[in-house]
C-alpha cells in the first residue's frame, strides 16, 4: 500500500439511523439520536445546526442550497442548508424511500411497490400531479438523475427509472412527467434492498447491471451499452466504472476490467464480510466490507486501506478526498489519499 486511508473524526450517533440518512457533497448532514437532524463540519465533525425530526430512519439529500429529508413516518421536511431553516413541511408520505431531486421537482417512492411515484415542488412543498407508468406494487430502483440535451440550446436534469419487472429503462421530465425515451435491456436492472443501482461514471455514463451478470451502461445520447459479461452471479451492488476501468465488488474478491484492453485483474483474499457498494474516489474507487475494513484499489491493486472502528453498511462520497461510513450507530468520516500516477 502507497499510504492508509485516514480517519478523520468518529461520530456516534446514539442510535443505529439508517444508512440513508447521510448526505454528503460539500456539506454533510445526518439524523441522529432518534430525532434529530444534523449539519457537521466535514473536516472536524463539528455541529453547524441541528432540527427535530420525527425518526432517524429516514432519507436525506442536499441540493440547490436545501437539504432535505423524509422521515420514516412519512413527513418530508425542507431546511435551508445554510441556517437549519424549516422552509416546509408535506406529511401523508409513509411507506415511501427514494428521495432524488430534479430540477425543480423531488421525486419520491417506488420502493418495494408500496406506492408509484410521486413528485413535489421543491420551493414549495406541494404535490405535482402525475400518472405513473408503473402499477402499484411495481417495485422500483432508485431514480437516478441524469442530465438531458433536449436540443442544442437546451439541457434538463431527467429522471431514470427502472423497474424489477420490466427490462427496460425510462428517462422522463420530472416537472411535466414527459417521457423522454426507453430503452430495452436483456434482463430488469438488478438493485438490492435499499434501491441503489447505479453510479456515474466520470464520463458522464450511469453503469448498473442487467440480470445477474451483465454490466451495461447508459447515456441519452449514446443509449445503453453492454460494457461486460461476469462469468459468476454478481451480488445486487452497483459497479464503478473510472478511466475504462470498470469495478466489481464481489463478496469473494474485487473485479478490476480494462474494457479498452479486456485485461482482468482478480484482487483477493479480501477482508471477511459482506460487499458494501463501492464509491468513486481519485485515481480509483472506495470498497468496503461490512466487518469494518475500507480499502483503495485503483487499476494496480490495493493501494490504500484502513481498519474502521465499527461495521460498514454505506459508503457515501463527500467532496475531494473526503468520504464517510455509516453503520452500527457510527459515522466515520475519511481522507482518502489522492496518488499522481
Amino acid at each position: 500500500m502507497d499510504q492508509p486511508v485516514e480517519i478523520l473524526w468518529s461520530r456516534p450517533l446514539c442510535m443505529r439511523s439508517s444508512a440513508t440518512t447521510v448526505a454528503a457533497t460539500d456539506a454533510l448532514v445526518v439524523a441522529e439520536r432518534y430525532s434529530r437532524l444534523v449539519r457537521l463540519e466535514p473536516m472536524t465533525g463539528a455541529l453547524i445546526w441541528e432540527q427535530r425530526v420525527e425518526d432517524c430512519w429516514g432519507t436525506t439529500a442536499i441540493a440547490q442550497g436545501r437539504c432535505l429529508y423524509l422521515s420514516q413516518q412519512g413527513v418530508l421536511h425542507c431546511f435551508e442548508l445554510l441556517s437549519g431553516r424549516l422552509m416546509w413541511s408535506h406529511p401523508g408520505l409513509e411507506f415511501r424511500r427514494y428521495l432524488t431531486i430534479s430540477g425543480s421537482v423531488i421525486v419520491l417512492g417506488g420502493w418495494r411497490g408500496y406506492h408509484p411515484v410521486t413528485r413535489i415542488d421543491l420551493a414549495t412543498g406541494t404535490s405535482v400531479p402525475f400518472d405513473s407508468p408503473y402499477a402499484p406494487g411495481e417495485s422500483l430502483a432508485w431514480p437516478a438523475t441524469v442530465r438531458f440535451q433536449v436540443d442544442s440550446d437546451t439541457a434538463v436534469d431527467a429522471v431514470l427509472l427502472a423497474s424489477r419487472r420490466r427490462p427496460e429503462l425510462r428517462l422522463e421530465d420530472p416537472p411535466t412527467g414527459t417521457t423522454l425515451g426507453t430503452w430495452p435491456l436483456p434482463e430488469p436492472v438488478q438493485f438490492p434492498d435499499s434501491g441503489e443501482a447505479y453510479t456515474h461514471g466520470d464520463d458522464g455514463r450511469v453503469v448498473f447491471v442487467s440480470g445477474r451478470r451483465t454490466v451495461m451502461s447508459f447515456h441519452p445520447s449514446t443509449g445503453v451499452q453492454a460494457l461486460w459479461e461476469h462469468d459468476t452471479d454478481l451480488p445486487p451492488v452497483a459497479p464503478v466504472l473510472i478511466d475504462d476501468k470498470l469495478m466489481l465488488a464481489e463478496d469473494s474478491g474485487i473485479t478490476v476490467v480494462d474494457l479498452t484492453s479486456g485485461g482482468r485483474t482478480e484482487i483477493t483474499p479480501v477482508p471477511p464480510g459482506t460487499a458494501c457498494a463501492p464509491v468513486p474516489v481519485a485515481n480509483g474507487a472506495l470498497f468496503a466490507r461490512s466487518h469494518g475494513k475500507v480499502i483503495v484499489i485503483d487499476r494496480g491493486g490495493i493501494r490504500a486501506g484502513a481498519r474502521l472502528p465499527t461495521r460498514v453498511e454505506r459508503l457515501v462520497p463527500g467532496d475531494g478526498t473526503l468520504a464517510y461510513a455509516i453503520g452500527k450507530g457510527h459515522l466515520t468520516a475519511l481522507n482518502v489519499p489522492t496518488i499522481e500516477r
